[in-house]
């Protein structure tokens, strides 16, 4: 059964999430953008496993086109990693600012996103993380009538642009304390994130939620649908980073 299926609705909304429950528990979920790449994503993979998370993966579809051994690298580490039950989730092929794109750029990017993914999988992802977090009225609309949701963010520290593990480690920390919980995002590409995510990892197990303390903060770890169950959404129009047209658009 392909998990995916469980999620109806995958919008993830910049003030993050809302409890449901009367407790302390502070629900996390952990996402991974830009991959797979065969040097780090499988060291990503391994970390999780050791901690028994369930993570979601937004890829870029043209690493895993063409018949070069890269490619041919990359695909097997995306089964590898659909495979032990992570979620896949498309982060377009090229990666382009979808905002800043002609809208048949736009549908491209979607579509060939979905595409490789597909060939690979043998079915198109249900959810789509636009790059940069940026989608404006015409993106949201080919996102909908393709029947997929948008999953954005609410921690995060530039993974991509830093490189100073104990300085990000400290802003997710308090990030996760001040928000209580939400939708963490990484990148699976450099190894200064993957020491992030390991630090993190054991902090969020130190940390843990205990039910029978049910008044006392502690950190859930949870996959995607789990997170979608456990808080509330907020009203759809605060749920995509919308854009204005800020570039030649047809």
């Amino acid at each position: 059964m392909n998990p995916e299926a469980s999620i109806a609705k995958a919008w993830q909304i910049a003030d993050g999430p809302h409890r449901r429950h009367g407790d302390k528990r502070r629900i996390v979920t952990l996402t991974f953008d830009d991959g797979p790449f065969p040097e780090t994503t499988p060291r990503v993979l391994e970390l999780l496993a050791k901690h028994d998370v369930k993570a979601t993966f937004f890829v870029i579809g043209r690493y895993l086109d063409g018949d070069g051994e890269r490619a041919a690298a990359s695909r097997a580490v995306l089964e590898k990693t659909a495979a032990a039950g992570h979620l896949i989730g498309n982060h377009t092929h090229d990666h382009s600012l979808l905002t800043n794109i002609t809208h048949t750029q736009v549908l491209d990017q979607i579509d060939r996103g979905a595409s490789s993914i597909e060939r690979v999988l043998g079915n198109k992802p249900l959810l789509i993380r636009p790059p940069y977090g940026q989608l404006d009225d015409f993106g949201q609309g080919a996102v909908r009538d393709r029947g997929l949701d948008i999953v954005l963010w609410n921690v995060e520290t530039k993974d991509m642009e830093r490189d100073d593990t104990n300085a990000m480690y400290r802003e997710l920390v308090h990030q996760l304390a001040v928000k209580e919980g939400g939708v963490v995002l990484l990148h699976d590409i450099r190894w200064s994130s993957i020491r992030l995510l390991e630090r993190l990892l054991d902090y969020l197990a130190a940390k843990r939620w205990d039910p029978a303390r049910p008044n006392r903060a502690g950190y859930v770890v949870v996959d995607m649908p789990t997170y979608l169950r456990e808080v509330e959404a907020s009203p759809p129009q605060h749920r995509a980073r919308a854009r204005k047209k800020t570039g030649p658009r047809r």
